[in-house]
């Protein structure tokens, strides 16, 4: 980074005492968020969100905005090609990516201590230094679609059946459709590069999350040298929901591909959703009693599966939505009849609530994991980007204990209720 123009300050404090985290404001608008550690004495990581991401462009657009991040990323940053960069971080622990998501774009990465300079000169540099480097990126874009030709001339049994699943969750968007040869090239790089550099055009749209191995006073010289000089527009952006849910009703299909005497199955329960710490906790736990569960009776009771899990998500972006999964894998004469065994399963905590056994095995793994996490640094990091992401309360994350405290037989029953409704329900 040359000619580096003044430094800024820092022009506001907030500090998050419950969690020992502080939240800056620097003079060109740029927040940042510090959680000082003493969990790992060799590493920072580094992330930064801003809302937009792939969802502003049309579908035209949508290849290209999707491989911007790329197309800069293998032509390296500043002065520096590829090949130029990796050598100059020979020996310096310093990581740093740009991305380019559905809904936001940002940075992940991660330094050590005395590496921080470079990481964040590198962050400068992808925000007013990034490359076009022609012949590369034709190179890339060469092999990625011979890969893809490859890929789709023969896809596995395993891919069908994520294509397909991925089409009916998406109600056949153009955004959900699987990756083909003609899907590629409607990308243009040069398109790509423009996109990159709006998406990253005003840092003052930023927020930064720095947790690790740091003290507040030593880090905040260099982020009002880097982050505190870099130009800002002060523009708030947000991203476009693009309206993609899941269908409403019940979808029953099946998807024949392959000559194993083998089956996939998934079974799932979507819907519209209340973001909020109570709501996600108990479907969490009801994930996690539900697995408890399924493993006893369909795995070791019925040996009929090669492996069988249920998974909850939900978010708050574009709209609050959650969407709850069973999947198993076994032989083909079984699959229907593991079905409905799997939603007997289903039923009996519908219909009762799970047993006091599974919930106390939940609460006792529960209170482990949180005891290991609360002393990691990826947790805290994860925790805090969240919480700025979703505009919730970063120290809720404090109220665990209380929050495992109000899982219960009936909690997990009015839960089960609410969300595995079979008003929604796609096989």
């Amino acid at each position: 980074v040359e000619n580096l123009p003044k430094a800024g300050s820092t022009v506001s404090t907030k500090q998050i005492a419950e969690i020992g985290a502080t939240e800056l404001t620097l003079s060109n608008g740029v927040k940042v968020v510090l959680k000082p550690t003493e969990f790992k004495n060799d590493e920072i990581l580094i992330g930064a969100k801003s809302q937009g991401g792939t969802s502003l462009y049309s579908d035209k657009d949508f290849m290209s905005a999707d491989i911007s991040n790329v197309v800069v990323e293998v032509s390296g940053v500043g002065e520096f090609n590829q090949n130029a960069l990796k050598k100059f971080l020979t020996g310096k622990v310093a990581r740093i990516s740009p991305y380019v998501g559905e809904y936001e774009e940002g940075f992940s990465g991660s330094s050590s201590p005395k590496d921080l300079e470079t990481a964040l000169q590198l962050i400068y540099a992808y925000f007013t230094k990034p490359r076009k480097e022609d012949d590369v990126i034709k190179g890339f874009m060469a092999t990625e679609r011979s890969a893809i030709q490859n890929m789709t001339a023969s896809p596995t049994p395993e891919k069908v059946f994520q294509d397909s699943l991925s089409i009916i969750l998406g109600s056949n968007n153009f955004r959900r459709q699987p990756i083909s040869v003609e899907r590629w090239d409607m990308a243009n790089a040069d398109r790509a590069y423009a996109i990159y550099k709006e998406r990253f055009a005003d840092p003052a749209d930023f927020t930064f999350f720095f947790t690790g191995s740091f003290k507040e006073e030593q880090i905040k010289p260099l982020l009002e040298k880097y982050l505190g000089a870099l130009p800002t527009q002060n523009k708030k952006e947000s991203f476009r929901d693009l309206g993609i849910r899941s269908p409403k009703g019940r979808i029953d299909k099946k998807v024949y591909k392959g000559i194993e005497q083998k089956s996939q199955a998934s079974l799932v329960y979507s819907g519209d959703y209340e973001y909020n710490d109570d709501n996600n906790w108990q479907l969490d736990a009801l994930e996690e009693i539900l697995n408890i569960k399924l493993i006893e009776v369909i795995r070791e009771k019925e040996s009929g599966v090669y492996g069988i899990g249920a998974r909850a998500t939900y978010g708050k972006i574009p709209v609050p939505r959650y969407n709850f999964r069973v999947g198993y894998g076994t032989g083909p004469e079984r699959v229907e009849e593991l079905a409905t065994k799997t939603l007997a399963v289903i039923d009996e905590i519908k219909k009762n609530g799970a047993t006091q056994g599974d919930i106390d095995k939940f609460k006792a793994e529960t209170r482990r994991s949180m005891e290991v996490q609360m002393k990691e640094n990826g947790f805290w990091h994860g925790q805090l980007i969240e919480a700025y992401t979703n505009n919730e309360d970063p120290k809720s994350v404090l109220d665990w204990e209380k929050q495992l405290n109000k899982i219960t037989v009936e909690s997990t029953k009015a839960t089960a209720n609410k969300y595995l409704n079979d008003s929604n329900f796609i096989k």
